[in-house]
């Protein structure tokens, strides 16, 4: 994996809200909530995964539209109307 997948991610996130930023010497992307910043992560590129902090794998290289989306749910973005009705 390279830094331009983790780009790709950090585009991805960015289109739903998110802010994020790719730290390329370490592979990792910091991401966070703009409204709320104590929601946030590090994401980290491993071998052909993505994986939080705490060692949560998020998916996989080529699927970044995939985990943007799963980003996006662990730091509160992108629920959809009937999950925040309820």
């Amino acid at each position: 994996m390279d830094n331009d997948d983790l780009r790709h991610l950090c585009a991805r996130l960015a289109a739903r809200g998110l802010t994020a930023a790719v730290n390329e010497p370490e592979r990792q992307l910091s991401v966070s909530n703009p409204l709320n910043s104590r929601l946030s992560e590090q994401i980290s590129a491993v071998d052909a995964h993505y994986v939080t902090s705490f060692g949560y794998e998020i998916g996989e290289r080529g699927r970044e539209e995939d985990c943007a989306e799963r980003i996006a749910r662990i730091l509160a973005v992108g629920l959809t109307t009937e999950a925040s009705a309820t």
